[in-house]
């Protein structure tokens, strides 16, 4: 018998590349044979997560595959909360903020600021009205609690960011989506060169001598662009046609696994290969996402020449792309994907994946592990090729896989990759609980004529009778042995005649 007074239980976040992060934990009381425990837990991030449950076995746990349960979630919130921070009330500034502030699903903290620390006031600051920039309270105690951030043309040396930048790398990487947009103030010109945050940005830093260059031009989409759902609905809009922009950051080359979706139509990227450079690019950095936007012009999709044949549209129908792909939202992912049974351990595991249908291209998917141990680095565990296809839809064998939280990223042509996440568990529900169920078990036994008994009555069962069984063989010849006799002295007797009647001797 266990010794269940006092079992320690665990809940825990399973992150990509990451190691799990404690939500909540407890011991429960369970020597009655059962036992309830309520636990308060907070998951942060938007989206599909992966929680796990486990407790500390007793001691003489014999069925120790059901100690440690995986619980999928899809979580979603009312209202987006969106963190907004610029350097100074441009253009594009204001219009993106009345955007955000205009979409009732989002609920908008914005900062802007009005005054820099080199602006010279006739008061003192004690008499001044402005709030001052709440910066270590935003990126310490609240960071969390937003679904993305948005740092729009802000100098991270002058405005105190530049010590925040490694925990806004790590809230990005833990789930949270970033988007940096371009000014004399971002990316280089604001200070974010090899920093810590320049690492989860979808393109390298490089800025020379001009970190920001003020000559107007028409952004190009590219292939990836053409592509990706997030640009959608602005295509739907006015097809690829774009607004001339003023003032571009310089923005190196894309980082492996980021996607330009728009390039600059003449300047380039410095060092060896040269290629366009990026203007606006996307990335996946372990369980967040990232945007980097190398202009400040977006306005002009709402207020241009060619703004206004939209109807001033444009502005909206690009930021909902940003924010929905950003979110996860389902909207803007190129496929859905799904498996085709409860994934247990050691048994063959079969994904099924349906692509959109503006979607064209070759089809991969790269299989990484949750939490640690499972893909060293954030390396994928398997790229695999599809096994079957059916129109848009596109079987693929994962194969057996080991218990535990799985990451399956997929990528059609060029577009952006989607995902998807799920659990596999050492004999699925079979084993959650392992106890007897004796009402099943005389359910079952009167359905069948039989007697169901607790273990400790077995003796009470009834015997069932004796039954004698007897085997006896008789044998009968065709003929006694006489007649055999007979027969053979006949045939003998045939044989002399006939050799005689026909000569022979």
């Amino acid at each position: 018998r266990l010794d269940c007074a006092a079992i320690p239980i665990t809940v825990r976040e399973l992150l990509e590349g990451e190691a799990p992060v404690e939500l909540a934990s407890g011991t429960a009381d369970a020597s009655s044979g059962t036992a309830t425990i309520e636990l308060e837990v907070t998951l942060e991030r938007a989206g599909p997560r992966l929680v796990e449950v486990s407790l500390e076995p007793p001691a003489g746990d014999e069925v120790s595959a059901n100690d440690t349960r995986l619980l999928d979630f899809h979580v979603a919130r009312d209202r987006v909360r969106i963190l907004h921070v610029a350097g100074r009330p441009t253009y594009d500034v204001r219009a993106l903020r009345m955007f955000l502030k205009a979409d009732e699903s989002i609920d908008l903290v914005a900062f802007f600021i009005l005054r820099t620390l080199q602006d010279r006031t006739e008061a003192d600051d004690s008499e001044l009205a402005l709030i001052p920039f709440p910066v270590d309270e935003l990126f310490t105690e609240h960071l969390p609690s937003f679904d993305a951030v948005v740092l729009q043309d802000i100098d991270a040396v002058q405005y105190k960011l530049q010590r925040h930048l490694p925990a806004l790398a790590s809230y990005v990487r833990g789930g949270g989506g970033l988007i940096m947009v371009g000014g004399p103030s971002a990316f280089v010109g604001g200070g974010y060169a090899d920093t810590p945050l320049e690492d989860v940005l979808p393109v390298q830093l490089e800025g020379g001598d001009e970190p920001f260059d003020r000559g107007q031009f028409v952004p190009r989409y590219t292939d990836a662009g053409r592509a990706a759902p997030i640009l959608e609905p602005l295509r739907q809009l006015l097809d690829e046609r774009l607004p001339r922009m003023s003032g571009s950051n310089t923005l190196g080359a894309s980082r492996p696994g980021a996607l330009v979706l728009w390039e600059h139509p003449e300047r380039t990227t410095d060092g060896p290969g040269k290629v366009p450079m990026p203007l606006l690019a996307v990335a996946e950095v372990g369980d967040g996402r990232s945007i980097a936007l190398g202009v400040d012009s977006t306005h002009r999709l709402a207020f241009s020449d060619l703004g206004a044949q939209a109807a001033g549209r444009g502005h909206g129908a690009l930021w909902e792309g940003l924010l929905g792909w950003l979110m996860r939202d389902p909207r803007y992912e190129p496929a859905s994907m799904s498996l085709s049974g409860p994934c247990i351990e050691g048994e063959p595991t079969l994904l099924r994946l349906t692509a959109l249908p503006t979607m064209e291209g070759a089809v991969r998917l790269e299989l990484s592990g949750l939490g640690t141990g499972q893909s060293a680095g954030g390396e994928p565990l398997r790229t695999l090729e599809p096994k079957e296809r059916d129109g848009r839809t596109y079987l693929f064998d994962l194969g057996d896989l080991p218990a535990g939280g799985y990451i399956a990223r997929a990528t059609l042509g060029d577009a952006p990759p989607t995902r998807f996440v799920f659990a596999c568990e050492k004999a699925g529900e079979a084993w959650a609980d392992s106890r007897p169920d004796p009402q099943r078990l005389e359910r079952i036994a009167t359905a069948t004529g039989g007697v169901a008994a607790r273990w400790d009555r077995l003796g009470e069962l009834p015997q069932p009778t004796v039954t004698l069984v007897a085997a006896l063989r008789r044998t009968r010849p065709l003929l006694p042995p006489w007649g055999w006799t007979l027969l053979a002295s006949s045939a003998m007797g045939v044989h002399w005649l006939l050799r005689r009647t026909s000569g022979l001797s």
